[in-house]
């Protein structure tokens, strides 16, 4: 018995069964002309199909379930959205069904038809517990098919990456200058700061900031007051200039001030405390000019990380990870670790984002040839596909296979994935 209905609807979409001995459980012989169109919203699950039952063509949706009682028990009988149902594709017939109007609907028992080798190796993808559900099957899958797989999940992942870019371009009414400012600052918070970071760059304009670009100190104080943390009584001089400069900036623009705590340092190695990588993007604010016209006009690795390069960082920050505490000396400047991650999270994204929203193909194109130009990323994901044999040759792989994991593997949406596919159709 399938455990999911999602088995059957692909064993429908793609005639998965002996089409030429269909008949209902009334032994009415049904011919299939037109499987439908799926639909993965509410209501029947194929819209459109054509068939013909005994003597009669039909046109209409078809609807799918495990067990025939499954339409009374998901209220279908009430629901006038299922009064086109022209065939009830089942696998288990244990109840008849009619229509609103009182008609005997046809009912289709698939099990007859089917192989259940197919099903059976779904059911055994399903029900392991491994890291991914194929990881015993992943060397039977071809390069080749591999590599579609992962093209395919990076053009969701940029996908999904401009559905929250364009969240910001509408926040940003539609400037792509503030669009890539508050995308910018997003990412110099990775993971763990990013929400803190892109709040911070919604509430301090930078056409504020372009007011003082010539005035370092008080494009630190703006950045750091803003973040909300220089609300303390400091011994150091330099926090303490920040505090008096920003005390003067807050009252002339009314300038919010985020609370301190939600900045986490907790979870964050000292170099990527938020309060470096606050001091690091003040930096690149400083350096920058048109920064988003800049970035269109490039197209090489090399030419993207110079917009990071040399950031001349407060040298504060050389001797302290956070205001009072002094440490050991080390440079303050983003690494190139840092700037791949950049490059990954907001560069390519963005310029994805901007190719499909005005039309212009090359830079959908060239945010896929700066990923391939970066080195893979390394961590948990990347480390456990490679242990599996799905290796990553760059960022572009590495991405796909973050996306693939997370949307496909996890949720076990096997039917899904080329590879899950390939898997479940093989012979053995």
């Amino acid at each position: 018995m399938p455990s999911s209905e999602a088995i059957l609807h692909h064993i429908w979409k793609y005639k998965l069964f002996n089409a030429l001995a269909l008949h209902t459980t009334d032994g009415e012989p049904v011919q299939l002309l037109n499987a439908g169109r799926h639909n993965l919203d509410a209501g029947p699950d194929f819209f459109n199909a054509k068939l013909k039952i005994g003597d009669t063509v039909w046109a209409g949706n078809v609807e799918i379930h495990i067990k025939s009682s499954d339409w009374l028990k998901h209220k279908h009988q009430h629901d006038a959205a299922y009064n086109n149902v022209v065939l009830h594709v089942v696998w288990e017939h244990d109840a008849p069904i009619h229509r609103i109007d009182g008609t005997l609907l046809p009912v289709l028992d698939l099990s007859e038809f089917t192989n259940t080798t197919l099903l059976d190796k779904y059911e055994q993808l399903r029900g392991n517990n491994y890291w991914v559900a194929c990881e015993n099957h992943l060397p039977s899958v071809s390069d080749v098919k591999k590599a579609l797989v992962l093209d395919r999940m990076l053009a969701e992942r940029l996908e999904d990456k401009s559905l929250a870019l364009k969240e910001i371009y509408s926040f940003s009414a539609q400037s792509w200058d503030d669009t890539f400012y508050i995308a910018l600052a997003k990412s110099f918070g990775f993971k763990v700061n990013a929400l803190p970071f892109e709040l911070l760059a919604k509430n301090l304009p930078q056409r504020i900031l372009a007011k003082h670009k010539d005035q370092a100190l008080q494009v630190e104080a703006l950045i750091f007051g803003v973040a909300g943390l220089l609300n303390q009584n400091f011994t150091d001089a330099y926090p303490k200039l920040l505090q008096q400069e920003f005390r003067f900036l807050r009252a002339k623009y009314n300038l919010p001030e985020l609370e301190a705590s939600i900045w986490k340092f907790s979870k964050t190695r000292p170099d990527n405390f938020p309060t470096i990588r606050l001091a690091q993007f003040a930096a690149l604010v400083l350096q920058s000019q048109h920064l988003f016209s800049q970035m269109i006009g490039l197209k090489t690795k090399k030419e993207f990380a110079s917009l990071f390069a040399r950031l001349p960082v407060n040298s504060y920050w050389n001797k302290h990870y956070r205001f009072d505490k002094e440490a050991e000396e080390k440079p303050s400047a983003i690494g190139f670790g840092s700037v791949d991650n950049l490059l990954i999270n907001a560069i390519a994204p963005l310029l994805f984002f901007y190719g499909k929203s005005t039309g212009q193909k090359k830079y959908t194109e060239v945010a896929g040839d700066l990923l391939l130009a970066i080195k893979p990323e390394d961590n948990q994901i990347v480390r456990g596909f490679k242990a599996r044999g799905f290796g990553a040759a760059h960022a572009f792989d590495t991405q796909a296979l973050i996306h693939l994991k997370k949307n496909y593997c996890d949720l076990k949406k096997c039917l899904n994935c080329g590879v899950g596919l390939e898997i479940i159709k093989q012979n053995d």
